[in-house]
C-alpha cells in the first residue's frame, strides 16, 4: 500500500515514541469498460478513492452524465465498501441501484453512461496507520485519516515541502501545525497566512516585506512573512489562489532561500519550512495555464490528500465530542447518543469547519434548552440546531447575508462572553478568535444597539 500522498523521503528521523500499525486490507484496482474514458484504470493507493468528474476526485471521468463526486470506493477488510456520492443518476450494481455495499469479489460498476470493472485483489494489501487516533490537535479513528496521520509523521521531522489537498473546512491547517510541531522546528514561528485573502497589489509586500518609501504608504521598513517565519513554519494556504505574476517570485524565493524586500537590491537569506494548502486541483490549473508547472513540482515534493468529512463518517462522533469539550471546558461531558447519530447521518458540506460551528450552537444552550432539543420520545428534533430566520430568499443575497450575520453577531458574543465569565480572553479563546478581534466584534454590536435605541 502506497502513501497517501505522493514524494518519498528518509524516515530515519520519526520519532520513537511514534507507534504504527498495519492493517490487511483488500485492494482493488478500477477500469472504464464503457464510457468516453474507456479503458482508463486506477489503483487503489489510498483508503478512499472518489470517482466522479469533479476537480478533486482521485479516478476523474470526462463523462456529463457522472456526478461531480458520483461514488467512492473504501479498503475494507472483507473486501471493498461501495458508497453512492449522492448521485443524480445513481450509482448500479447487477442492475440494482445500491447506495452502500461491500464488493467482495469483481463486479461492474455504472455511473452515468459509464462503466466501470472493479476487481478485487485475492490478497490483502497492507495499510499503515498510526495507533494513536491524534496528530497534534487533530483526531480521527477511521483508516483513512489515521492513514494520514501515519504518512505525516513520517514527513514531518524529513524538511521537505508538503502540499495538502481538500476541501475548505477538512483541517488543513490543522494538520499543518501537526508537522510543525512533530518536526525540529517546533520551537520556532509558525506562520499561516491565506493566500486568496490579501489584495494583489499587496501581497509581494506581505510576503518578503518592504523598504521605507517602496511604494505610496510605505512610511516605514516593514519585514514580510517568510523572514517573521525564519527558522520555523511558513503555512501558505488557499496556494491556487496566489496571482500567475506571483508565482516565478515565490519559486525563486524558494529555490534560492532568500527574499529581496520591495524596494531593496539586497537579498536577505531566510531558513524556513513551507507547507502549502489548496482547495483545487493544481495539475489541473497548471494544464489551464493558471499555475506554473515549476512552482507545482517544487511545493509537492509530497502531496497528500485529506479526505472530506462524509468520507470518514465514522470520525464525526469523536470531533464532535472533542469540539464540545473544548467550548464548555468540561473534559467529561458526552455528546447526547440520539445527536451523535444525527450528526453522524449528515453529509457536511462544509466539512469539520461546519461540524464544530453545529457543537458550538449546542453548547451554547443551557441544560433546560438542551432537554427542548428532543422530542416526547426522546428523539432529537431535525430542526433542533439549525439557525432560526424567516425566509430570507425574496431579497438580495447581500442582504441576507448581512441579516444572518447581524443576527449571529447579536446571539453569539455576549453568549460566550457570558459562558467565559466576562473574561474577553478566555471568551475569544472559546470562539477560537483572536482577543482584539472578539473585543472588537462586541464593541461593534454595542455600537449598533446604541443606534437602534430610540
Amino acid at each position: 500500500m502506497q502513501p497517501p500522498g505522493e514524494g518519498t523521503f528518509d524516515d530515519s528521523q520519526t520519532r520513537p515514541d511514534d507507534a504504527f500499525t498495519v492493517r490487511q486490507l483488500r485492494g482493488a484496482e478500477l477500469e472504464v469498460t464503457r464510457g468516453p474514458d474507456l479503458g482508463a484504470k486506477h489503483r487503489l493507493t489510498e483508503p478512499i478513492l472518489t470517482v466522479g468528474k469533479g476537480p478533486m476526485a482521485g479516478f476523474r471521468l470526462s463523462d456529463q452524465t457522472v456526478s461531480r463526486e458520483h461514488f467512492r470506493l473504501e479498503l475494507g477488510p472483507d473486501g471493498l465498501i461501495v458508497h453512492d456520492g449522492g448521485s443524480k443518476n445513481g450509482t448500479w450494481i447487477g442492475g440494482v441501484r445500491v447506495h452502500r455495499v461491500t464488493a467482495t469479489g469483481d463486479v461492474s460498476i455504472k455511473a452515468g453512461a459509464t462503466v466501470l470493472a472493479l476487481r478485487v485483489d485475492a490478497g490483502p494489501s497492507a495499510l499503515e496507520v498510526t495507533q494513536s487516533h491524534e496528530f497534534g490537535d487533530a483526531v480521527a479513528q477511521s483508516n483513512a485519516m489515521r492513514h494520514v496521520f501515519a504518512y505525516l509523521r513520517r514527513a514531518a521531522p524529513a524538511e521537505i515541502t508538503i502540499l495538502l489537498e481538500g476541501e475548505s473546512g477538512v483541517g488543513k491547517e490543522v494538520l499543518a501545525r501537526a508537522i510543525h510541531l512533530h518536526s525540529a522546528r517546533a520551537g520556532k514561528a509558525f506562520v499561516p497566512v491565506d493566500c486568496g485573502a490579501i489584495p494583489q497589489n499587496l501581497i509581494e509586500s506581505e510576503l518578503f516585506g518592504h523598504e521605507k518609501g517602496a511604494f505610496t504608504g510605505a512610511s516605514q521598513a516593514r519585514i514580510g512573512l517568510f523572514e517573521q517565519a525564519d527558522g520555523g513554519t511558513l503555512f501558505l494556504d488557499e496556494l491556487g489562489e496566489l496571482p500567475i505574476d506571483m508565482q516565478p517570485k515565490l519559486l525563486r524565493v524558494l529555490e534560492q532561500r532568500e527574499v529581496r524586500p520591495v524596494g531593496s537590491t539586497r537579498a536577505r537569506p531566510i531558513d524556513v519550512r513551507v507547507i502549502a494548502a489548496t482547495n483545487r486541483n493544481l495539475a489541473d490549473r497548471v494544464k489551464e495555464g493558471q499555475f506554473r508547472e515549476d512552482l507545482f513540482y517544487r511545493v509537492a515534493v509530497a502531496r497528500v490528500r485529506v479526505p472530506a468529512l462524509r468520507e470518514r463518517l465514522e470520525d464525526v462522533p469523536l470531533l464532535a465530542t472533542r469540539f464540545l469539550r473544548e467550548l464548555t471546558g468540561d473534559p467529561r461531558v458526552e455528546l447526547p447518543p440520539d445527536l451523535s447519530a444525527m450528526l453522524s447521518a449528515y453529509a457536511w458540506p462544509g466539512n469539520v469547519r461546519e461540524l464544530r460551528n453545529t457543537v458550538a450552537r449546542f453548547a451554547l444552550l443551557d441544560a433546560t434548552e438542551r432537554s427542548e432539543l428532543f422530542d416526547a420520545t426522546g428523539t432529537l428534533r431535525r430542526d433542533a440546531l439549525a439557525a432560526t430566520q424567516e425566509d430570507l430568499s425574496g431579497m438580495p443575497f447581500h442582504e441576507a447575508r448581512k441579516i444572518v450575520i447581524e443576527r449571529l453577531e447579536t446571539t453569539y458574543f455576549p453568549a460566550v462572553l457570558e459562558r467565559a465569565g466576562g473574561v474577553v480572553s478566555h471568551a475569544a479563546e472559546l470562539a477560537g478568535m483572536a482577543r482584539s478581534s472578539f473585543y472588537r466584534m462586541l464593541e461593534r454590536r454595542q455600537n449598533r444597539a446604541e443606534d437602534e435605541d430610540p
